[in-house]
């Protein structure tokens, strides 16, 4: 029944959703005023103007714009020759040109009948002069600089998304130069706007790649203040930051400045709550944990190969191609030489089981390198017999693998929270945001990774206050830096309106979220979006 339900939904939102989403942003911001002409300048450097981001970004435009700001508003027209949501699956499977116009198609039509004055970026010659000027190698291309900005890095990064791994393919060369046009193209564009105009803010998503990678590093350098958002963990979530990329889930400040809080019975209660719904991640954006926690512990060990009585370490990996999870390593090069380490090193130890879990991304999300796949290869099949890969396909949860385990080992992965507020000594080997909070051990080397690990096999005891300061950062992490928008998406992640009738409803509501961030940046005077 549930599946019929679910494909009639399907046709209906083919067949109508588009004219349905049209009446509803109609309807929503009609008889909105034009915005008083003001010496307040934003500029929201969209680029992709058809997003998750895009319902946010629309919202803001007016919300600034009520609040007296001139709102810049800009995305990439139809002949942008590549960006980040055009990858190697969907050029191949789909054309690079029937995937792109659709979204800019789709773009025009939500920001047009939600009342935007848009504009399209533009082109500027001295691109082209750049890329004909240099002779470029794969091997130059990826090491390019300009203007003291690391072009060729951030090329590299969003290669990785590309292909959905880290290798390199017979077309890299040809790639890696769309892409370099894209983000110096961004470059010269962004750097034009803001001589023509002073703008007290620039707004963008991610931070990272082709499109906002250049404007972040461009306003770094210039002292230019920036606020910066992408989706959060839950449904209909953002995180926001000012004058960091958004793929920075960094609450110092807030820490400092709570160090002696102590959460409340009702704050204790949110947490364990989200913490035994997020079994099976019903309210999150994406859903790695498809099976339930194993009800006997014994036999998924012994599916695993894991002794009676061995010590299991770890070993918790993120996507290989993710550019927000390549960065900060500290006790290695990266998680894949952390692993073989590892394996090097306690294959012949009695009682010590090296557990190696992918990201269940891997699986959801998908990926052209995974780790079984590298490990398999750089181990001729033949791994040693306390190592086991947990394969994808086996759906293991994400919380019987910190039951099982003895020691995590994290590279960025929130998971290393959920393993400290379970009481498992958690040692970090990089520089995820709750690195040096008092519930993690943090690796400054290989040696010291190694020294770390014998130690709590001998002795096996947790940091003091450990679990109370994990579910403390829990908390402010999910619901306080983490901030619920007013609006929903459907099952088909598409736009499903906002939570109120009409614009003017909203914007009245002072206790309404998104208002009190425009009520920040409207002061010109504040260090985050924290609001405890």
């Amino acid at each position: 029944m549930n599946t019929k339900i679910n494909l009639i939904d399907k046709i209906v939102n083919k067949l109508f959703g588009n004219s349905l989403q049209i009446r509803y942003l109609n309807q929503f911001y009609k008889g909105l005023s034009k915005p008083i002409n003001s010496k307040r300048n934003v500029l929201i450097y969209s680029g992709i103007g058809h997003m998750y981001c895009t319902p946010f970004e629309v919202l803001i435009y007016h919300l600034l714009g009520d609040r007296g700001f001139n709102v810049d508003y800009c995305i990439y027209d139809k002949n942008i020759p590549i960006n980040e949501v055009i990858t190697q699956a969907s050029e191949t499977k789909v054309g690079k040109k029937k995937f792109w116009n659709k979204s800019v198609e789709n773009a025009q039509r939500f920001l047009d009948n939600s009342k935007v004055n848009y504009e399209f970026i533009k082109y500027d010659d001295e691109v082209e002069k750049i890329l004909n000027k240099n002779k470029f190698s794969i091997e130059t291309i990826l090491k390019f600089e300009y203007e003291g900005i690391k072009f060729g890095e951030i090329v590299n990064k969003v290669l990785f998304r590309y292909y959905r791994s880290k290798r390199l393919e017979n077309d890299s060369l040809s790639t890696a130069k769309r892409f370099m046009y894209t983000a110096l193209t961004n470059y010269f564009y962004f750097k034009k706007k803001l001589s023509h105009k002073d703008y007290e803010y620039i707004l963008f998503s991610h931070g990272i790649y082709c499109t906002w990678a250049p404007i972040l590093e461009h306003c770094k350098k210039i002292d230019q203040p920036f606020i910066c958002y992408d989706r959060g963990k839950t449904k209909s979530s953002l995180t926001i930051n000012l004058n960091k990329p958004s793929t920075v889930w960094d609450i110092s400040d807030v820490w400092i400045r709570l160090k002696n809080y102590n959460l409340n019975n009702k704050e204790k209660k949110m947490v364990d709550e989200y913490l035994s719904e997020r079994e099976l991640q019903k309210g999150d954006v994406y859903s790695y944990n498809l099976k339930q926690k194993a009800k006997d512990l014994n036999v998924l060990r012994k599916a695993l190969n894991i002794k009676p009585n061995s010590k299991v370490i770890t070993i918790f990996t993120n996507l290989i191609w993710d550019a927000a999870n390549v960065r900060g390593q500290i006790a290695f090069r990266d998680t894949f030489d952390c692993i073989v380490k590892s394996i090097d090193k306690y294959n012949s130890v009695d009682g010590v089981h090296i557990l190696i879990r992918p990201h269940p991304a891997e699986y959801v999300v998908g990926t052209n390198e995974g780790y079984e796949e590298m490990l398999l290869k750089k181990y001729d099949n033949n791994l040693p017999r306390n190592v086991t890969v947990i394969s994808n396909e086996m759906l293991v949860n994400s919380f019987s693998v910190i039951e099982l385990t003895d020691i995590g080992v994290i590279n960025t992965s929130t998971i290393g929270i959920e393993m400290s507020i379970e009481g498992k000594p958690t040692i970090l080997i990089s520089e995820p945001h709750y690195r040096s909070k008092g519930f993690t051990y943090d690796a400054s080397s290989e040696n010291h990774y190694f020294q770390l690990i014998d130690g709590i096999l001998k002795n096996g005891h947790q940091l003091p206050n450990q679990i109370r300061l994990a579910k403390k950062y829990f908390y402010l992490m999910m619901f306080e830096y983490q901030h619920t928008m007013p609006f929903k998406f459907s099952s088909f992640n598409t736009f499903d309106g906002y939570n109120y009738k009409s614009f003017n409803d909203l914007k009245y509501d002072k206790n309404e979220k998104i208002n009190l961030i425009v009520e920040r940046i409207s002061s010109g005077n504040f260090s985050d979006f924290i609001f405890k």
